[in-house]
């Protein structure tokens, strides 16, 4: 595994900066191949697990070499143990604040060959429960599922959960991602209790007259879902292309703006994912300004792709890349993810109701890209200005 060590240097400042260069443009519109992605934060360590719970990571490993030393590596493709220690305070409990404080504990290389084993392993979404967790984050994977807490800082979207009965209640096993509830969904048989997310029998089916008044044993079949298991191959073969184009110039020939094309193909058909940026100050500066939740591209920022898995988005965004010197607030857009949502819901400006890898699944993520290339620390080296 040492092999693979090629660590960014200082990587904790390499996630902390965004400089970039500042005056006069060498172009005015970029584009990309989107990454594909198994990680949004570096814990939990992917938001994709296989059968046992393990983590199937496409992206940037936490590694230690011969002398202890934790870095980033980037581009990987490693299956990473459920039981893997996270960083630690000094009383042994979870400690969120420190992303490079341990690594992951990687139980083998993953073949991405045609045909392979792990090509054909199907994908499952991760545990979740109880919301107030060890570390004071909701606990991913669930309570007796592993050791620790590995979800880091993580923090529930307090408009729509939980509620103060789903505090210390609130579970959900570990399920196919073709088997993720989706709420009010009617054909499955099953439905969910919003206190404590156990399933239950939703006694709703009325095709018999016998039963009409009080309702029969499972669900009318109204509705209908992908039956089919969701495989590493059907992942990693999508494809995602991103341009972006700066607008609208003001009196002093500076951009205010840019255009977010995307275009995806061979992606999970009749699928619903959104677009997610991450800024300057939704990365921790000690000192400066804690982390943030990260922010939707624009609103609406929703993809939905047709029955052959393709989809097309635009979004315009207003002075997403201000000047390092300017920009006091941490505005600038330093990276950007598109997400897959297993449960079919979004929840506004919200990204997930449960959290990293039980609803919501990164696939293209640019800062898990090469330092050198276009994902670290920043990917593009435009300026843009209030208008």
């Amino acid at each position: 595994m040492h092999s693979l060590l090629k660590f960014l240097a200082v990587p904790a400042l390499a996630l902390s900066a965004y400089a970039v260069a500042s005056g006069g443009y060498r172009h005015t519109s970029i584009e990309i191949d989107l990454p594909v992605s198994t990680q949004g934060p570096l814990w939990p360590p992917s938001e994709m697990v296989n059968a046992d719970g393990d983590f199937i990571l496409i992206g940037n490993a936490l590694l230690a070499n011969d002398e202890g030393q934790i870095g980033m590596v980037p581009n990987q493709a490693v299956l990473v143990s459920k039981d893997t220690i996270p960083p630690l305070d000094e009383n042994g409990v979870e400690d969120p604040d420190n992303w490079f404080g341990a690594p992951y504990k990687v139980i083998r290389e993953l073949d991405l060959s045609e045909g392979s084993a792990d090509m054909n392993q199907m994908l499952y979404a991760n545990s979740f429960g109880p919301v107030a967790g060890s570390g004071g984050t909701p606990r991913i994977p669930r309570e007796g599922e592993s050791a620790y807490n590995l979800n880091k800082d993580f923090a529930v979207c307090r408009d729509v959960f939980p509620t103060d009965s789903q505090v210390t209640g609130f579970y959900r096993d570990r399920l196919p991602l073709h088997e993720v509830p989706i709420l009010g969904f009617q054909g499955d048989n099953v439905a969910y209790d919003a206190n404590t997310g156990e399933a239950y029998d939703p006694q709703l089916a009325t095709s018999d007259p016998a039963c009409a008044a009080f309702g029969c044993p499972g669900e009318d079949a109204v509705d209908e879902r992908d039956s089919d298991a969701i495989t590493l191959k059907d992942w990693v073969k999508s494809e995602g292309k991103l341009k972006i184009r700066l607008t609208n110039k003001n009196e002093d020939g500076d951009f205010t703006s840019a255009r977010f094309k995307f275009r995806l193909k061979s992606m999970l058909p009749n699928s619903l994912y959104t677009v997610w940026v991450v800024r300057g100050r939704q990365i921790p500066v000690p000192g400066v300004y804690e982390r943030r939740d990260i922010d939707a591209i624009a609103t609406q920022n929703l993809l939905m792709t047709d029955a052959n898995g393709n989809a097309k988005g635009i979004f315009d965004v207003n002075n997403p890349f201000p000047a390092a010197e300017t920009d006091f607030t941490g505005r600038r857009i330093v990276g950007l993810s598109v997400v897959y949502h297993s449960d079919m819901q979004t929840w506004g400006g919200c990204f997930s109701r449960l959290g990293p890898g039980v609803d919501v699944h990164v696939v293209f993520n640019t800062l898990n890209s090469e330092a050198d290339g276009p994902g670290l620390p920043d990917f593009t080296d435009f300026v843009t200005v209030a208008r």
